[in-house]
């Protein structure tokens, strides 16, 4: 299969998993109302996780991890995971054109010590980078860019990320950090990630 017919499946497969992601989601806030919290962080982690977001994740699942067991919470942020990760193959084409996307990329030591190692170990590299606290979107733009598998990166995915939310998770139900102090971290998060792209975006012009 060529590469526009690869491309027009994953688009393809992204419409499908998101339609199904939200229909899901909005059958079982009807059905179970007590788990709206839960299903509002699993659509608050697709957005969180897309391509180079400046969500902040970690205080959400935070928020989750008062409510739910550590288990549900990482469940439910893996799913999110994958649902965004779909989403990012199906986008290759604008994620990799995008000039904002690739000074990043000039910019970034992680990247360019991705690149020596991932034609090496490419499944290992992703489950390390989804595991450890690493800027993960350098392993997810090589592998895009590189074709590699999306069902492999699905796996590598859940293996590094439901393990590093299970833990986050379990942190937060004991700690039980207050909803306000969550709040300004996501929001503080945020703010710094949209100054790096703003910053970003200003050299852009200035070269240009």
């Amino acid at each position: 299969m060529g590469a526009a017919g690869t491309h027009g499946r994953h688009r393809r497969l992204a419409a499908a998993v998101t339609l199904a992601a939200l229909l899901a989601a909005g059958l079982l806030a009807i059905l179970r109302p007590a788990w709206r919290p839960l299903l509002g962080y699993f659509l608050y982690a697709i957005p969180a996780h897309l391509l180079i977001s400046v969500l902040a994740n970690e205080p959400a699942l935070l928020g989750a991890a008062k409510l739910f067991a550590p288990a549900a919470v990482a469940l439910a942020g893996t799913a999110g995971c994958i649902v965004a990760i779909i989403l990012d193959y199906a986008l290759i084409g604008w994620l990799t054109n995008l000039r904002l996307v690739r000074t990043e990329l000039d910019d970034s030591r992680g990247f360019h010590t991705v690149q020596r190692y991932f034609g090496k170990a490419p499944f290992a590299l992703i489950v390390l980078s989804a595991l450890l606290p690493v800027p993960f979107y350098p392993v997810k733009i090589l592998a895009i860019t590189r074709d590699y598998p999306l069902w492999r990166f699905v796996g590598a995915l859940v293996l590094g990320r439901f393990p590093r939310f299970y833990l986050l998770a379990l942190g937060g139900q004991r700690v039980q950090a207050p909803g306000s102090a969550l709040v300004s971290a996501g929001v503080a998060l945020a703010l710094i990630g949209g100054w790096g792209v703003w910053r970003t975006v200003r050299r852009n012009r200035r070269e240009k």
